[in-house]
Formats: structure tokens, sequence, C-alpha cells
């Protein structure tokens, strides 16, 4: 059975069968269940190891459903505190939990709700996993024989390990979970190096017990944790733990396999669409599929999972989905704007990942609008004068935290959509790419001297269409690395871990905001006046005040979120019995 249906069709029955199991005590009921399994029961074949590995993935899924407001949780917890984006919105407080994050605001705190769903579905994964590993595992601490189980292990095993690896990076030290919990457990914080280490090593052991990919046009490669994945996973820990001379093996390793290549620069707009899905550039994706009795967790649904929608716009280009949504944050800062268009302006990636507002009036097909009452079609400079396109300034008067340009790299496209539906679309879900591992490996080479790494760094530049490097240099990794894995959930981490970000992100909360008006309209009428001049972003900056409030990124404060609310009043921490959870430096 291939992979894509076996994490699919096994998904919710067997859900709900170990949900159910697993939470009955029969010796309190006094009417026998039908059609349930019981726990006792259930862990002992194959085909059980099979379905117990299948809600892991399904929990995984699920990270990039849960949500905090009007926008996908994960997406603002890995994105938001990164100087590559504003958090902006159809006005100036439209979505202040993300903000409060984005701006480092003094609101900011531990029942931030965005952190409490992320951190509470990271847990939730890592309980699956246990349940696979626990009910899997041999006698004597060895896998068990069967290859089936040894490999269901293994996978869960990769998983947990990742998520512990995400929160260990967010939060320090969290408590390490390596088994299923009774339900007076107290977990404590972990030892930060400890947990690295446990991390590191089960990545490594794990790979060992996993196939590779089977080429680079295995599809079902790409959405199951392979040996690549578990190495590359491993050589990323090690490489953010700061073991860079070891780091370099397995992500070597996984270069040498032959298994993953860059996709084409032409083809780099489709990496995060249905038509990249499970390609070669694909080390580990998670798969959304479109079937009826799976639910919204197998189906990305951006109008309340992503709000990547241009809400102010009167009209959409035929690219992108035609769907209204909850405002606009996906505005890149100004810093980044800049130093892109710097470096590389005109380059593949320039274009496959932010669009200027007048690109995005001109350069895409409009169906209903780019053609005259005479039938022709428009010149630029005539969809530059259209009335019916642009900023739909009867409901905005601007844009907030917009500097004129737009990230375009993950806003749905018409093609991702499913069948019947103008919301919902079922492409993969990215969580390591070949790029990431090479650029991971640069940066292991560039810590130790190794000038090895600079043909890799360079084969990620100059596929981008961007200007190679005659250097292997921690500058030149740390640009290259901001360009190509922006919005990818990296750069807070990359900042924190090399000790740039006070510098970097200093201008978080404390400068002033752009705002984006239309040239194409007279400031001061809403929209019901057009000043005779072309659409053109007009970018204007404004003291919104949290400078003043005391907003920003604090050294020694911001560099870890605070573990959550609810959390720590389930678990406070007892120093006497050393048992509970201690909240990280600065938030008490």
């Amino acid at each position: 059975m291939s992979i894509m249906k076996r994490y699919t069709i096994l998904g919710f029955a067997c859900l709900i069968a170990m949900m159910t199991a697993t939470s009955c005590n029969q010796d309190l009921l006094n009417i026998p269940q039908k059609g349930v399994v019981a726990y006792e029961d259930f862990y002992q074949t194959d085909e059980d190891a099979e379905s117990a590995l299948v809600t892991v993935y399904d929990s995984f899924v699920g990270l990039f459903n849960v949500s905090g407001s009007n926008s996908p949780a994960y997406n603002v917890f890995i994105n938001a505190p990164g100087d590559e984006l504003y958090w902006g919105g159809g006005k100036k407080e439209d979505n202040i939990i993300a903000q409060e994050i984005n701006e480092f605001r003094t609101t900011f705190g531990s029942t931030n709700a965005y952190l409490t769903n992320v951190y509470n579905q990271m847990y939730k994964i890592i309980y699956k996993a246990n349940l696979v590993i626990d009910n899997f595992w041999g006698e004597n601490g060895e896998l068990a024989s069967s290859a089936v189980k040894k490999r269901c292990v293994a996978e869960a095993r990769v998983i947990r390990a990742w998520c512990h690896m995400q929160l260990a990076c967010y939060y320090g030290t969290p408590p390490l979970v390596d088994h299923v919990l009774p339900g007076d457990a107290r977990p404590t914080n972990s030892d930060k190096e400890e947990l690295w280490k446990w991390i590191i090593k089960e990545f490594g052991e794990a790979a060992e017990a996993l196939p590779a990919r089977n080429g680079k046009t295995d599809k079902n490669g790409a959405v199951k944790i392979t040996q690549g994945a578990a190495l590359a996973f491993q050589g990323k820990a090690m490489v953010l733990h700061g073991d860079y001379a070891d780091a370099k093996a397995p992500l070597k390793r996984v270069i040498d396999s032959n298994n993953y290549g860059l996709v084409p620069g032409p083809e780099m707009r489709d990496l995060f669409h249905a038509a990249g899905d499970g390609n070669q550039e694909k080390v580990f994706e998670l798969n959304f599929s479109d079937l009826d009795y799976y639910g919204n967790n197998g189906r990305w649904n951006f109008q309340t999972n992503q709000s990547l929608f241009f809400r102010q716009m009167k009209a959409y280009p035929d690219l992108i989905i035609q769907q209204t949504g909850w405002g606009n944050n996906m505005g890149p800062t100004k810093k980044f704007v800049d130093a892109l268009l710097a470096n590389e302006e005109g380059s593949y990636r320039q274009k496959a990942w932010i669009v200027s507002y007048e690109q995005y009036l001109t350069e895409f097909p409009y169906a209903k609008r780019d053609k005259k009452s005479d039938g022709t079609l428009m010149t630029k400079e005539e969809k530059l004068m259209d009335p019916n396109r642009g900023l739909d300034f009867n409901k905005y008067n601007d844009l907030y935290a917009n500097y004129g340009w737009f990230f375009f790299k993950k806003v749905p496209y018409q093609a991702d959509l499913l069948n019947n539906s103008s919301i919902r679309t079922d492409q993969n879900q990215i969580i390591m790419r070949y790029a990431e591992v090479l650029l991971l490996y640069a940066e292991a080479c560039a810590q130790t001297g190794d000038s090895n790494g600079l043909q890799y760094l360079n084969q990620v530049a100059e596929r981008a269409g961007a200007p190679t490097y005659s250097a292997l240099t921690m500058e030149n990794v740390k640009k290259e690395k901001w360009f190509e894995m922006a919005w990818e959930g990296t750069r807070f981490v990359d900042l924190v871990r090399w000790g740039d970000a006070a510098k970097e992100l200093a201008f978080k909360g404390t400068t002033d905001t752009p705002y984006l008006f239309d040239d194409f309209y007279v400031y001061g009428t809403n929209g019901k006046q057009q000043s005779g001049n072309p659409h053109k972003a007009v970018i204007r900056w404004v003291d919104d005040g949290w400078k003043a409030k005391g907003a920003g990124f604090k050294p020694g404060k911001n560099e870890l979120y605070p573990f959550p609310f609810d959390v720590l009043e389930l678990n406070p921490w007892d120093a006497e019995k050393g048992v509970g959870l201690k909240q990280n430096p600065g938030w008490d």
C-alpha cells in the first residue's frame, strides 16, 4: 500500500479506536462497548503498528491547523518574531496577539493563545508518538523483530525528537517526555544540554532503522520519515546546538545520497504549491489529502489557517484564490525587501518570493479586467489607470504595516484548490527541503574553516539566479540563508543562536510603521475621489505608540518564549520537591 493511502485511509478510523481504547476504564462500565478495540488487544500486529503511526502523522498535520485567533498558530509561532515581515492587517489592531509577538509588545506574555495552542499540540504529537514507541518496543530495550514495527517505531522517534527540537529552540528547557506519562505526572524542565544530546541521539539511531528515499522522483519518499529526513534533522540539531564538526557527517550523507536536488530556478514558485508536491527538493513534507471522511484536518483551509488574502483589494489576479480573509499578514519588512533587491533584483527567487504593489496589479492576468471594451488587452500603463483594480479605498484607506511589497511565497493558488471549493487547498506542508540541508552544511563548514561548503552555498545562490560567493564566510552564509529561507520559520532561531537578535531585531516595535496608500486616490477622501495619477504605492511612516509603551526586543528575555500560563497553573514549580515547571527568565 502506498504511503499516501496509508496515511489517509487508516487515519480517523484508527484515531477514534485508539482514543477510545486508551481512555476507557472497563471496570467502571456496566455495558460492554461495541466496535471498540481494547487497549491490551490493539498493539499487537504490523497492521496495528501502521495504524498507530497514522495517528502520529495525523496530529503532526494538526499542528498546521490549530489556531490562536484568525491565523494558524504555528505560522505565527515560528515567523512572527523574525525580521522578515510585519504582522499587519486590515487595520492597526487586526490581529493583536500576533502583533504582540511580532513587535515584542509589553502586552505579550504567557497567556498568548498562539503560543499556548502550539505548545499543547506539540505535546499531543509527542504523546501519540510515545504510544507507538512504548507499545512496539522490544522486551529488552531492543526494537521488535518485525521490520514493519521497527520502521514505525523509528518514524515515531524522529517525529518525537523533531517536536522536542522545536520546543528546545523556543522554550530552552521544555520537559523531556520520552514515554507515556501517568495522569499524576509532574514533568519538570529538562537540562538543556542533556535534552539536545537526547534529540541528536534519537535522530541518529532512528536513521539507521529507516529506509532511504528511492531517488529524486520518489514522491512517496517525500511524505514520510525516511533515513534522509532523519539525517537532515540530526544535522540541523547539531548545527543548532553548535556541534558544527559533527554536523557535517549526517548532512553530507543526505547530499551524497543523490536522492534530493534543487529544482530549477524557474520552478521555485511551485515549491509551496500543489505542482511542487513530492518534488526532488522535498526532504520531508506533510501529506494533505482531499477525502470527505478525513475532515478539515486533511485540508489546508487558508480562510481560517493562513489569512494570506488581499482582503483590501478590489480584484485578484487569476493565479491566486479569489477569497477574502483576515487581512494582510504577509508584508515583508523594509529591511528584508531592501536587502533582497540590493542583492538580486529580478532573480528567480525575488520574483517567486515577493512582488511589489505595482507588479501585483500589472504582471498577472486578470481575466475579467484585462480586456477593454473593444476586446484588446490593456497595456501596463492602462492597467495602472484602471479604477477596477488595486486597493478598495471605499473600504480601507490604507494597508497597515505594508512597505509596498507582498510575500507571495505561500499565497494559495487557484491550482491548489480542492475540487468545487473556493477556500480549501491540499498542497503539502514543507518541514525540510534540500536547500536548507545545503545551507546547514555550508554553515557547519564555515564554522570549522572547511572551504568544501562553498560549492553548496553557491548551489543555492546560483539556482536562485543570485550572485555567487567567492569565499565561505559566516556573513555570506547568514545572508544567503536569510534570503532563501525567509518565512519558513528559521530566522528568529538563527538570530538568537548567532547572538545577533538584539541588533537585528532592534527596529521591531521601536520604529515607525509603514502604511501603504495608493497615489491613484486623493488622501483624506476615503477613496471616493481619484487623483488622476496611476496606481502607485506611497508609503507613510507612522508612530503607533508602542515604543513609548516599552515594546521591542529585550535581551535576556525575548530569546525564549514564556511557558503558557495554563500549563504553569496545572503544573506549578515546587522548589522543595523539585517537580513542576519553572517559567523562563524575564517572564515571571
